[in-house]
């Protein structure tokens, strides 16, 4: 639109409403950090991670899957959306409370749902990645890393003699259920646990860890660790892109104004 004779008196309307609109058409409204815990146990083997039922928050998992919740909501939480907020110890449904060898589209979809807030989803789009270092005897200090093999997602630290097992994922975050996901805030986060023993009795060092699962360099599938386990995921409100595009159009608009007053003076 051309109103080239106008653009003196919209420019100051046209920032106040980009700048409005850069503010509330934002693409979700979940912020801020999810924290979990879980009296239950996580068991990963070679090729996959099963949350098993948490029994801490009892009945109230059965609300919305008719199932046991994998997971609680843990102290200092402080995640903030429509119809919030969580309550210290409400549970939380893991990939879908599927605990079947794998994860479906639908499980990816529903990664993190929960008990008493049924709008409110997480989904998984991106899972690790995990060392590049498969030499896990070189992983012998603190904070030195590996992967028990190439392409793992899950990360492997030394600790003061312990190894931490860690996973991390990304997405987004939707308070108005999976259809708001596609315009969702996004997140990043993951699990971790602490291995402070094995079940052969070796160390639990990443070098054990990796020995224990693949003696010799040949991994045996039947083969599983299970602890417990907890979890950090931080989402982020990001603006609609259409949102941003109005709100730099008003910023163009005004700098556009701007220069009509200097080129041709301001009239009585």
């Amino acid at each position: 639109m051309r109103f080239w004779n106008l653009r003196f008196a919209l420019a100051p309307a046209a920032i106040l409403v980009g700048g409005l609109l850069s503010v509330s058409d934002a693409s979700a409204s979940v912020i801020n950090t999810l924290l979990t815990g879980s009296t239950g146990t996580v068991t990963v083997t070679i090729g996959s991670v099963f949350f098993n039922t948490d029994p801490e928050p009892g009945a109230g998992c059965q609300t919305t899957l008719l199932k046991g919740c994998d997971a609680d909501v843990a102290t200092f939480t402080n995640l903030a959306f429509t119809g919030g907020p969580l309550a210290t110890g409400e549970g939380i449904y893991i990939n879908n409370n599927d605990l079947t060898a794998g994860a479906s589209a639908a499980d990816m979809a529903s990664f993190l749902t929960f008990a008493s807030h049924p709008n409110l989803v997480f989904n998984e789009t991106l899972i690790g990645p995990g060392s590049a270092n498969t030499n896990c005897a070189t992983a012998n200090s603190n904070g030195l890393s590996c992967s028990v093999f190439a392409g793992s997602p899950i990360l492997l630290t030394y600790l003061n003699g312990q190894t931490i097992a860690s996973i991390s994922v990304s997405g987004r975050a939707s308070d108005t259920g999976t259809g708001g996901l596609a315009t969702g805030s996004t997140y990043i986060g993951g699990f971790s646990q602490t291995l402070s023993s094995l079940p052969n009795g070796t160390a639990p060092t990443p070098f054990d860890v990796q020995q224990y699962f693949c003696p010799g360099g040949v991994c045996d599938p039947t083969k599983s660790i299970t602890t417990s386990q907890s979890g950090t995921f931080t989402a982020t409100n990001v603006p609609e892109p259409s949102a941003v595009f109005l709100g730099s159009l008003g910023i163009v608009m005004l700098l556009v104004g701007a220069r009509f007053r200097k080129s041709h003076g301001t009239r009585a």
